[in-house]
């Protein structure tokens, strides 16, 4: 009796994040009784086999868009894997209503192709049907090989995931380090914002993940003294199966490194009381993360009154650059966000105005979740170019009383989320047939010619045994390069220039003049941070 009195208490199952759900039922599959916290499982693991998810989809309503409703109990982590979900589909998010009220929510999203047109493919509808299935095979199909099959959902891979203060020439260190160890990389995704780095590598050995621990832990040491002298970078090294999603990953590591910059900038002074990881729960585990009045308002305005906070380049905690904006995408605007105090109704208001791009809704529903935030309710409205989400949120631990401090770094992460997705830089995009090495000469090569990499792509295909790599260049001094240097750096080390779309279909493996094909493409510049458009369109041409 008295260990029954004395037993710690543990979170109901309503509280228990989708992922861990979805953990536990796996132990199910195989025949475990209990939890690592002593529950039973079946229990645990009972409330979403009697309440599953109801996902309704409606094409006949409307002409230009897909209606889907889903209704369910509610557990942190849903709104991410549904959101993240169309984000990996290739979908828009053009609309979108979210509520939730004891344990069980309601959302509703209009949803478009990025043609601007409803979902017709009957593969992306039953994905969407299935995205939260919590059934688990019992038998899960061998992993292939990743050198022979495009199958991303059978591949296992070793991914490298790291992250520190940018530097010229880093991407080309850590290519050259996996390369020459015989590791060659099938996907990957680079990022850089306020002069912070973040790479998210998949590579094979012979097709099969990395085996050898001893190598790994090398590998490791080596890395962690390339990225940071002071040993404060950060990083990881996992086996994953399946596809691995960049973007959110990225978002993580790059939000861990801006938050530790937070720590030592102006702001901590100003709340000594705040930490770096007081209010995350980002970790070298962290694949995932929960969903989910007053006067007083923080905001972050072109113009912002003298008595809000200041954005987190008015408190130069983050450095912003030297000031040559002309290279950006024209998708690229500063977000106007403001956080309010609503605790009379139990939330916190979080209002966000900005120029509507894709991914948008996936970028700021993933830092808030990564923030340890839980969405409530939300409205996402998108109009004439113009999108604006309002989001009632609590803070997932401690009291939910209004703390300027953390309404003022959580508005400075989101802003920073919505900015970084959009480098400055010469864009170029590469197709090889010679996959093994190419990278890592590509970037060895431009790092000698002075040139850095603001942001890359790299994605392998086995069918055709080509890869596709996307580069945002620029100079060393954060200039504009010379389109006909970078040109000729190309053409240096086999490289043959085509018209954009025409690179997978100018080479062929028995092309053996030029190890790859390159174009270029040409943006359309803006002038500062929220400044007008500069120029008209310009089509993409690939000649110079």
């Amino acid at each position: 009796m008295n260990s029954l009195v004395h037993r710690p208490h543990y979170r109901t199952p309503s509280l228990l994040g989708l992922a861990e759900y979805w953990e536990l039922e796996k132990q199910v599959e195989q025949r475990a009784a209990c939890s690592r916290e002593g529950a039973l499982l079946e229990y645990e693991t009972l409330e979403l086999r009697v309440n599953p998810p109801n996902i309704i989809i409606e094409n006949r309503a409307e002409t230009d868009y897909t209606h889907i409703a889903i209704d369910s109990a509610n557990r942190p982590g849903t709104l991410v894997e549904v959101v993240q979900h169309f984000t990996e589909l290739g979908l828009d998010v053009r609309k979108a209503r979210i509520s939730s009220d004891g344990g069980w929510f309601v959302d509703s999203f209009n949803v478009q192709e990025a043609n601007g047109k409803q979902i017709t493919s009957q593969s992306k509808l039953q994905s969407i049907r299935q995205m939260l299935n919590v059934q688990i095979r019992t038998e899960p199909e061998a992993a292939a090989n990743g050198d022979e099959t495009d199958d991303s959902q059978r591949v296992e891979t070793t991914v490298f995931e790291v992250a520190g203060q940018d530097k010229a020439g880093l991407l080309a260190q850590v290519t050259q380090l996996l390369t020459s160890n015989g590791c060659n990389v099938r996907s990957a995704a680079v990022w850089t914002h306020h002069n912070r780095a973040a790479f998210v590598l998949s590579v094979t050995e012979k097709g099969q993940p990395v085996s050898d621990n001893i190598k790994l832990q090398r590998l490791k040491q080596i890395l962690m003294e390339q990225v940071d002298d002071n040993q404060e970078g950060l990083v990881n090294i996992k086996k994953v199966r399946g596809e691995v999603h960049h973007d959110r990953r990225l978002h993580q590591l790059l939000l861990q490194e801006e938050m530790r910059e937070w720590s030592r900038g102006p702001a901590a002074k100003r709340w000594p009381s705040l930490t770096d990881d007081e209010d995350s729960d980002l970790g070298d585990e962290a694949l995932w993360a929960g969903t989910l009045g007053g006067t007083n308002t923080l905001a972050v305005a072109a113009s912002s009154p003298a008595d809000s906070v200041s954005s987190i380049h008015g408190e130069n905690f983050l450095d912003p650059g030297d000031g040559n904006f002309q290279f950006r995408s024209p998708k690229h605007s500063k977000p106007v966000v403001t956080i309010s105090d609503a605790t009379r109704r139990g939330y916190w208001l979080v209002a966000i105005t900005c120029k509507d791009r894709n991914k948008l809704l996936f970028d700021t529903v993933c830092t808030l979740a990564d923030m340890s935030y839980d969405v409530y309710h939300a409205t996402v409205d998108s109009n004439k170019g113009i999108a604006t989400q309002e989001y009632y949120i609590k803070p997932r631990h401690g009291s939910i009383a209004w703390d300027e401090g953390r309404a003022a770094k959580l508005v400075a992460m989101m802003e920073a989320a919505i900015q970084r997705r959009f480098p400055k830089g010469l864009k170029v995009h590469v197709c090889s047939v010679d996959r093994f090495g190419c990278l890592a000469e590509l970037t060895r090569v431009l790092h000698a010619a002075d040139l850095s990499v603001t942001r890359a792509k790299v994605k392998t295909s086995a069918v055709n045994k080509s890869s596709g790599h996307t580069f945002y260049v620029m100079t060393s001094s954060g200039n504009a390069p010379d389109r006909q240097k970078v040109e000729a750096l190309c053409s240096r080390i086999g490289g043959k220039l085509v018209e954009v779309g025409e690179e997978e279909r100018s080479l062929s493996p028995a092309d053996s003049a030029h190890r790859f094909s390159f174009s270029f493409l040409h943006r359309k510049w803006q002038t500062g941070w929220g400044g007008p458009d500069v120029g008209s369109p310009r089509s993409s041409i690939g000649s110079l």
